[in-house]
Order: structure tokens, then sequence, then C-alpha cells
């Protein structure tokens, strides 16, 4: 999986959690084996009239508001009365939750499930809100790796949840790790198949795995300025992804098609050769390279029924087409 850079500060909070989740687990059949305590139950009723009047009375729910605090020392009081049972757990994830403190929400949201707790009514659906607000906390201060690790726990509690998919797909992609990213968007693609920019991602992992990541980055790049009409742009793109990878049969296309349409027929024939030579199973490489070679010896103009070479996904509107390329072409100028 990723590297994970952060792990030593994590450590005292995940063992934590663990030890919790032991602890938990060994009073379980006790706890469970019986009905909740009255004097916890009663501390619950008071806890859930609490957060139901804090709905009502706020206009912005935030958990150093009163009736919070309230809600939530009554919620602690059941835990103390009721160690190990489920239930006070699962209050105060809720509470937590819905006052927007996402981050001792999910902490709580993973002893309750560790504790046994079920998910019910709209518990997925809270603990996916604050368990999404925590990762993406992570990734706006710019912490990539705990951001993923965040992602990747939310898929392992809630695996439907396309959104989780989506921004661990994405991140994976800025780290680097286009093989981890071609799951994580295969899974987005799977789940949501009309999911805005999912297919464009999966190919885009997959050409990077297998050409390698600024290869295919400086190829996306100058499909890009193609499509934008900036040849010349396009043109030293696809000429940089070939050098890149040299066995890059579709950047070598894309590289003639360029020069091809600057009418540069024998730059184009050079180009539409090599590719010809990587993948002889296309036919549009052959006729491009038979068709340069005419018009190098003959020339005239070219033949009207030309082939369309293969194009990738169009990139989707809004976001960032080439997660983690960092220089002005839009693809990193770093070595795999």
């Amino acid at each position: 999986m990723y590297t994970d850079l952060h792990a030593p500060r994590r450590a005292g909070r995940t063992v934590a959690l663990y030890v919790l989740g032991l602890v938990a687990a060994a009073l379980l059949g006790m706890a469970t084996a019986q009905e909740l305590p009255q004097n916890a139950a009663e501390a619950l009723d008071r806890g859930e009239a609490l957060v139901a009047e804090a709905l009502a009375t706020y206009d912005a729910q935030y958990p150093d508001r009163p009736l919070w605090r309230q809600a939530f020392a009554e919620g602690r009081t059941a835990m103390d009365l009721a160690q190990g049972h489920p239930e006070p757990m699962r209050f105060l994830a809720r509470a937590y939750s819905l006052s927007n403190w996402h981050g001792p929400a999910v902490d709580m949201w993973q002893a309750f499930l560790g504790a046994g707790g079920e998910f019910r009514d709209d518990d997925a659906e809270l603990f996916g809100h604050s368990a999404i607000e925590y990762a993406y906390a992570a990734y706006q201060v710019g912490d990539l790796e705990l951001a993923a690790q965040r992602y990747e726990e939310i898929t392992m509690v809630v695996p439907d949840n396309v959104e989780a998919h989506r921004w661990l797909g994405r991140i994976l992609l800025e780290l680097r790790l286009p093989e981890q990213a071609v799951a994580a968007w295969r899974t987005v693609v799977e789940l949501e198949p009309d999911s805005p920019g999912a297919q464009y991602f999966l190919e885009l992992a997959q050409a990077q795995a297998r050409w390698g990541i600024d290869a295919t980055n400086n190829f996306y790049a100058g499909v890009a300025a193609y499509e934008s009409g900036d040849l010349t742009r396009a043109r030293n793109s696809f000429a940089a992804a070939t050098a890149r990878n040299d066995d890059y049969a579709a950047a070598w296309a894309w590289l003639g098609r360029v020069y091809f349409e600057q009418e540069l027929y024998e730059d184009a024939n050079l180009a539409y050769e090599r590719a010809r030579q990587l993948a002889p199973d296309v036919q549009a490489y052959q006729w491009f390279a038979r068709e340069s070679a005419r018009l190098m010896a003959e020339g005239g103009e070219p033949a009207e029924d030309a082939p369309e070479l293969d194009a990738p996904a169009p990139a989707p509107e809004g976001e960032d087409a080439l997660p983690g390329a960092d220089d002005g072409d839009g693809a990193n100028e770093t070595s795999d």
C-alpha cells in the first residue's frame, strides 16, 4: 500500500483504539447478555432529549454549545454505568456526528463497532459523513498519507461509499501510486458507472501503471493541448512521452498525427513507423505510415478516408485532470 510517513505520531492513537476495542470485546459477552442497566438507560433518555432540543434550538450545530455539552455528559455517564455496552457508544457517536465533532465521532463509531455494535437506521450515513469530513481535513492540510489512510478506513467499514473510493483513488494518483489507484477507480466505476470522470481516472491510472507516470502525464497533456488547438505544445508533450517511454505506441502515433496535420510528412512517417512496429495490429497506424510515405514520395493532398486514432476518455470538468502533476505543462518533470 502507500508509504505512511506519519505512522509514528499516530501509533499511540492506534494502540489506544485497539486496546479500547479489546476491552470492549472482553466485556461484550457480559454487557450484551443483559439489558442496559436502568440508570444507564435513563441517562441515554436524558441525552436523547437534549440532542432533540439542540437540533431544534440551534441553527448551526457545534459541539461547544451548552445543550450538546450536556448531551455528551449524559452519554459518558451511561458509558460509565454500562461499561463495554455498545449502546452508550452509539449514542455518543451519533451525538458527536450530529454536532459536527467529526474526529471524536469517528473514534466513537469505531469503538461502537469494535464492541460488537451494528449500524441501524441512519448510522452508516452519519458515520460516513463524519469520516469523510475527518479524512478531508487531513487532505486540506496536505497530509496525503493520513488522508488516504482515513478514506481507506471508510471503505473498509462502508464498502459502498462511492465518495470515499473516489477520494482514495484521487489521492493515490497524487501520491504516484497508480496500481493502487486502479483498484479504487475500478470500484467507483462498478458502484456508480455514471460517476463524473470515473472512467477517465480509471484509464489514467491504468496507463500510468503500464507506461509510467510521467510518460502518461505527458501523453494526456499532449491530447489536451491537441484538442485545444495548440499543436506545438501537443507535439512537444507527445515527444516528451516517447522520450520517457520509447515503447509507448499511442504517444508515437499522436506525435505522428501532429506532424501529419502540420504537413511534416517525413517526421510523421518516422513516428507512425515506430507506432506500427510497436502495435502492428492497429490498422490506423498502418494507414498513416503508408499515407505519410506516399505523400513524402509523391506530394499532393492526403487521402480523405483517414481513420481516427483512439483518444482517452474525456477529462472531467472542474477537476485537476492530472493529479500530482506539478509543472506548467500538466506533467511532472521528474522521472519515475
